[in-house]
């Protein structure tokens, strides 16, 4: 009897000692009822911050997943704001691993033939740089800055206050390109060899300008200059 009290006692030891060990491997999301998982290739950075997302579909209701989701990031200890879900458009939640300093966001969208998206992302906080790019020089001010690395194409963006003009933003790329040794081509399109940079700039939603420049590569960067 004793000998099998102490092998019980044993066992309660060792899955307790399982369960602390669970918690300090890598979180993975759990959302229910998954349909279909779409990952979104590469990895973004937002202010210097890498970002990986993705989406899954999933037959469970909103309200479900949202208590869900919290109840996990919960269980895993993490740190959730005292203003907890953000009810906007969508509902929306964001918590930190304090020990591994990445923060993870999920946004819950309802669709009409009632399953339910969630985006779901990972910014690693301990990987942050100070806001540059790799793609072309960033904007003196800029904030909320971001850049992808895809396949088709390299990706800038950031904002700007309104007080810069459009004219300003075009003259320091213009500046800063030409000093790199790119011709402009056209207004605003910049090419080297069979490198192409396209700047746009619009307004955005407050008193902010959206800056965005592409880097792609060019088929007419590699054509001869035409005869004269």
């Amino acid at each position: 009897m004793q000998l099998t009290r102490a092998i019980l006692v044993g066992l309660v030891v060792l899955l307790g000692a399982g369960e602390a060990a669970a918690q300090r491997l890598p979180f993975t999301w759990d959302v229910p009822k998954v349909i279909e998982t779409v990952d979104v290739p590469g990895i973004m950075k937002a202010g210097g911050v890498p970002v990986k997302l993705r989406s899954v579909k999933s037959a469970e209701r909103p309200e479900v997943i949202l208590q869900h989701m919290v109840d996990r990031f919960e269980a895993w200890g993490f740190y959730i704001p005292p203003k907890r879900t953000q009810w906007l458009k969508e509902p929306q939640l964001t918590a930190l691993d304090t020990e591994r300093l990445i923060s993870y966001t999920f946004i819950i969208q309802p669709n009409p033939d009632g399953s339910t998206t969630v985006v779901l992302g990972e910014a690693n906080l301990a990987l942050a740089q100070p806001p540059s790019s790799p793609i072309a020089p960033v904007f003196p001010g800029a904030k909320n800055v971001m850049h992808s690395d895809l396949e088709v194409a390299r990706t800038l963006s950031f904002r700007v206050p309104a007080s810069t003009t459009s004219p300003d933003v075009e003259g320091f790329y213009r500046k800063q390109l030409i000093q790199q040794g790119y011709t402009e081509a056209e207004p605003n399109i910049y090419r080297k060899g069979n490198e192409e940079l396209l700047v746009t700039v619009h307004p955005a939603k407050g008193a902010y300008l959206s800056v965005t420049v592409m880097r792609r590569i060019s088929a007419e960067g590699t054509r001869p200059p035409d005869a004269h």
